[in-house]
């Protein structure tokens, strides 16, 4: 029952050089896909802590509300301040966007042509003050793919997945602790 089958002798060879190719080729796109994730957590790290560290240049501003000070005729003697609370405001734009460019630079050390990543700081790169409590860093990539690509090359003939634009967000705000 659990003999040989004749003539099945020849299979196992012939199966492996028909796959194995495939099987390279599946591993260097997992190479590719998993590149281009990592390459894409990496933005998103450094987008936070860009925008984080632009934030934090927020100082803090008072709310203050004047109240006049009358005496028993009804005259105003003087005037009152009263704190009704605080706000943190970015004030130096200028500060944050330093900040937020050097903690972006500090987490986005692959970011490099050697780990196969094209980044441009002048044009892959954003940093905005949005409110007066929030910066925004948003950042792209382009990472290379060599296996997507020929895989693009084999099917269409074109070559436009040789290159894949990947990006993060960050978006900080700076409020006051008030309180214990």
């Amino acid at each position: 029952m659990f003999g040989r089958l004749r003539g099945e002798e020849g299979f196992l060879p012939l199966f492996m050089a028909l796959m194995t190719p495939l099987i390279i080729f599946a591993w260097g796109l997992a190479i590719d896909f998993s590149r281009a994730h990592f390459v894409k957590a990496e933005l998103q790290t450094a987008a936070d802590a860009g925008s984080l560290a632009g934030a934090m240049t927020a100082v803090p501003v008072a709310d203050i509300e004047y109240r006049p000070i009358t005496d028993a005729n009804g005259n105003v003697t003087g005037v009152e301040e009263v704190v009704k609370g605080w706000r943190a405001v970015i004030q130096d734009e200028a500060l944050a966007g330093s900040e937020a460019w050097g903690a972006f630079q500090a987490n986005s050390d692959g970011l490099t042509p050697q780990a196969g990543v094209e980044f441009n700081k002048g044009s892959d790169y954003t940093g905005a003050k949005i409110d007066e409590d929030k910066y925004l860093v948003e950042a792209r990539a382009r990472v290379k793919m060599p296996w997507a690509g020929a895989a693009a090359a084999m099917m269409t003939g074109e070559r436009s997945f040789y290159e894949v634009l990947v990006g993060g967000r960050g978006l900080g705000q700076a409020i006051v602790k008030t309180g214990n």
